[in-house]
């Protein structure tokens, strides 16, 4: 790509400064009136502020220790010829201001994030960010930073029953909690923190609604366009594309099912369907089914040899929610994953790893490692295995200890045995201050998913302020 002109680069970032600087100000302003200012008078509610402006957000710290399995194959294939300090640390700052504007039947959203880290893992590596975005210190094997816009958008809602968006959105296609097999124009969650905000793509949007007497309540029609080109949408297909797809929702007998479907050139037809219904006042249950067409698997052997088997992929999520009388929450989901590795597949792969690295250190040749690698992105990464496991057990403020919630959560790679085990606590110690430190823990023999990967464990500690 050509390298962008230096006055347009200087406006960019001068652009995406100003627009963290605005909530700051804006709230430091706020505050300093309403901590001085003690004798006024209750504001006509009309005439409170007819600016339409909201502007609220959160910013982050992230203490994070990592203890390396310097036995295990994924640290063996990523660090084979780089010195790791054991434990390393890691600490990353976030800033995540969120800005919206309406006015009549228009808006605007806005959700910037700036996000800073140093870390004692030598890394160096940069990712490819959708624009606007800069990233700093690019190429540095400890700091790393990016400012981008996770989501950024313009509404027009001429009437109650239709409205369109157009511009850079996180669309929450599914109902499950830690997998989405429907979600087709949404970048995956992090399966060990799916409650953790997205970036979106770009994308139009609208929703059509219409209500109906009878069984069938409700109807809706949600049609979508997104464009793939250099900087933009880039991981949504594997060349320049334009994505045309669908929902169509519908709620009958107390049951939410929708019906949705995605198509373009580079990129592989998808058609899903999910369900969502209340079986009791503390019992949900849900479901998705997701099928993507031709799709194209990358398969290698443990001498390195690399096929691609082309099939229609199946992909299947049911789960449950369940809520005591005591304020205990069950979470349950199984997720079949069509697009991913049996366990033999994923053996054959560690192997490949470990014969590479016997051949580096004793021969110096790092060809076997280098011929893995092109395939990591896939063997890599989370959820590669074919069938998962998730629980998630929750208490809300046990033994009457106020805004404190333990929660326990574990992924079992149903294929191979392994698991994770996440325990966590969240406490809010004031009304704008959360405290959340939380372990993750993977688990399991030698060439299993949980078994190989680069971190014994994971300790981390999360302070988060709103404002």
């Amino acid at each position: 790509m050509t390298p962008a002109p230096a006055p347009y680069a200087f406006l960019k970032r001068a652009a995406l400064v100003a627009l963290f600087l605005l909530p700051l100000i804006c709230s430091n302003g706020w505050a300093q009136e309403e901590e001085y200012d003690l004798d006024f008078d209750i504001p006509d509610a009309e005439a409170e502020d007819d600016s339409g402006f909201d502007i609220w957000g959160q910013a982050e710290l992230r203490t994070i220790a990592r203890f390396l399995d310097e036995d295990a194959a994924l640290y063996k294939q990523k660090f084979f010829n780089k010195h790791q300090e054991n434990p390393a640390m890691e600490f990353r700052f976030q800033i995540k201001p969120e800005i919206s504007w309406e006015k009549g039947d228009i808006g605007a959203y806005v959700r910037p994030r700036l996000e800073i880290a140093w870390s004692q893992m030598v890394s160096g590596q940069s990712a490819q960010l959708d624009e606007p975005s800069e990233q700093f210190f690019k190429g540095d094997n400890n700091w790393a930073g990016q400012v981008m816009a996770e989501e950024m958008l313009l509404q027009w809602h001429p009437s109650p029953s239709l409205s369109f968006e157009g511009g850079k959105k996180v669309l929450k296609w599914g109902k499950g909690y830690a997998w989405n097999p429907v979600s087709f124009i949404s970048r995956p969650k992090d399966v060990n923190d799916p409650d953790r905000s997205r970036e979106g793509y770009y994308l139009g949007w609208a929703d059509m609604i219409t209500s109906l007497d009878g069984p069938i309540t409700t109807l809706a029609f949600s049609p979508v366009v997104s464009m793939v080109s250099d900087n933009i949408n880039e991981e949504l297909a594997r060349g320049d594309s334009t994505l045309i797809g669908g929902k169509f929702y519908m709620l009958a007998y107390d049951t939410d099912f929708d019906v949705m479907f995605m198509a373009g050139d580079n990129y592989d037809t998808r058609l899903g369907l999910d369900f969502a219904t209340n079986l009791a006042e503390n019992l949900a249950i849900h479901g998705e089914l997701g099928m993507r067409m031709g799709y194209r698997k990358q398969l290698i052997d443990s001498a390195g040899s690399i096929t691609e088997r082309n099939y229609n992929a199946v992909n299947l999520l049911l789960g449950a929610r369940y809520l005591t009388e005591t304020d205990t929450t069950y979470f349950v989901e199984y997720y079949h994953n069509g697009e991913g590795y049996s366990p033999l597949e994923m053996r054959r792969y560690y192997s490949l790893i470990e014969e590479g690295y016997e051949a580096y250190t004793t021969t110096g040749s790092g060809n076997l490692l280098r011929q893995s690698n092109k395939v990591a992105s896939e063997y890599n990464a989370s959820s590669a295995g074919r069938d998962y496991l998730y629980l998630r057990v929750s208490q809300k403020e046990p033994f009457d200890i106020l805004y404190l919630t333990p929660t326990l959560t574990t992924i079992i790679n149903l294929g191979d045995g392994s698991f994770t085990l996440n325990p966590e606590v969240s406490y809010l110690m004031t009304p704008t201050l959360e405290l959340k430190p939380r372990l993750t823990i993977p688990i399991g023999p030698s060439q299993s998913e949980f078994g190989e990967k680069v971190n014994k464990c994971t300790a981390e500690l999360r302070f988060t302020y709103f404002y």
